[in-house]
C-alpha cells in the first residue's frame, strides 16, 4: 500500500471494509456495530476513528459492496469522488501534496483510492468470491487475474466437493442413493 503524501505507511482498508459486516445463519457479524469496536477497528488500519469516520465507514462499506458486486454503477461513489481534492503545500524539503478532504469523507475517499488502484484493463482486481453461500470479497494478486474464491482451504474445497458430488450422483457411483 502507498504512504500518505507525508510519506507514513496506511494499512490497506478497503478489503478488511466490505469484509467487515457478513451475516451467518445464526445473525450477522459487524466489526462496525458499536463505537467502541469500529473506532478500534479504524485504528487498527491507520484512522483516528472519530464519530465523522465511523459514520462514513458505516456509509460507504455497503455502497462499495453493492459498487463491487456489480449492483451499483461506479456513480454510486460520487458522494466520495465529489470531494476529493488535492492541495499543494511547500515544505523545506520541497513540494508535497496533501488530501483536502472533509472529516466526514476521509474513510470513504481512502477506500475508494484503493478500489480505483485495483480495476484495470483486465478487470478488477477485487471481486466478491465465487460461492454463492460465501459473502466474503477478495483481492486477486495472481498474474492471471482469475482467482475465483476468497479461501481456497474454505470456499474452494466446498466447490470441488459439489462438483464431485454432482458427477457421482449423474453415473449413478458413490454417493447416491440406489
Amino acid at each position: 500500500m502507498r504512504g500518505d503524501r507525508e510519506g507514513t505507511t496506511m494499512t490497506p482498508l478497503l478489503l478488511d471494509l466490505v469484509n467487515s459486516r457478513i451475516v451467518y445463519p445464526d445473525g450477522p457479524h459487524d466489526e462496525l456495530a458499536d463505537d467502541a469496536a469500529a473506532r478500534a477497528w479504524l485504528r487498527e488500519r491507520g484512522v483516528e476513528g472519530t464519530r465523522e469516520e465511523i459514520a462514513d465507514a458505516r456509509t460507504v462499506r455497503p455502497v462499495l459492496a453493492a459498487v463491487i458486486r456489480g449492483e451499483e454503477p461506479a456513480d454510486a461513489l460520487a458522494p466520495w469522488v465529489d470531494v476529493m481534492h488535492r492541495r499543494a503545500r511547500l515544505t523545506r524539503d520541497g513540494l508535497r501534496w496533501q488530501d483536502d478532504v472533509p472529516a466526514g469523507r476521509r474513510v470513504g475517499v481512502r477506500a475508494i483510492e484503493e478500489w480505483a488502484a485495483l480495476q484495470g484493463p483486465d478487470g478488477s482486481r477485487i471481486r466478491p468470491c465465487a460461492d454463492p453461500d460465501c459473502q466474503h470479497f477478495l483481492v486477486d494478486h495472481s498474474r492471471a487475474n482469475a482467482r475465483k474464491w476468497h479461501s481456497m482451504e474454505i470456499c474452494g474445497n466446498r466447490a470441488k466437493a459439489r462438483r464431485h458430488y454432482a458427477r457421482s450422483k449423474e453415473k449413478g457411483g458413490a454417493g447416491s442413493a440406489q
